[in-house]
């Protein structure tokens, strides 16, 4: 929502609108995220690579995947898919033209769910290491 200033047409779009549109894009942030958490699962081999050491080439990896992914997403959305545009106020990726916001926006949000996804399974795991029966948790 943040983001809607930098859109055409959002800001005169209806309430609803501009909802409906921002919960299709969260999903789709949290589908790249989810994609790119795997890719960094298959390099480690270790579907539990949030909870190890975190190494520069995994995390690199994961950032990597999403920016690329978003980078793509965004320039067919903008062009060829035709399924928005960018105001002036919006800053650009040199010679891509790839909107600056939507970049970074996907390292700040993926970061803060990386750092809540470790203490999620810290606590999963704890429990586990201790007995309890974390299904009725």
């Amino acid at each position: 929502m943040i983001q809607v200033p930098f859109f055409t047409g959002m800001m005169e779009a209806s309430h609803g609108a501009v909802v409906w549109l921002c919960t299709r894009a969260a999903i789709g942030d949290a589908n790249i995220a989810l994609f790119a958490y795997g890719i960094a699962a298959a390099a480690t081999k270790d579907g539990f690579w949030i909870q190890g050491r975190w190494r520069r080439h995994v995390l690199g990896v994961y950032f990597a995947t999403g920016l690329l992914i978003t980078i793509v997403f965004e320039a067919w959305a903008t062009g060829a898919g035709q399924r928005w545009s960018y105001n002036d106020s919006m800053p650009l990726l040199p010679f891509i033209g790839t909107g600056i916001a939507p970049l970074v926006q996907w390292i700040i949000v993926p970061t803060v769910s990386l750092f809540g996804l470790r203490w999620l399974y810290r606590g999963w795991l704890d429990l586990r290491r201790q007995g309890g029966d974390y299904s009725r948790q």
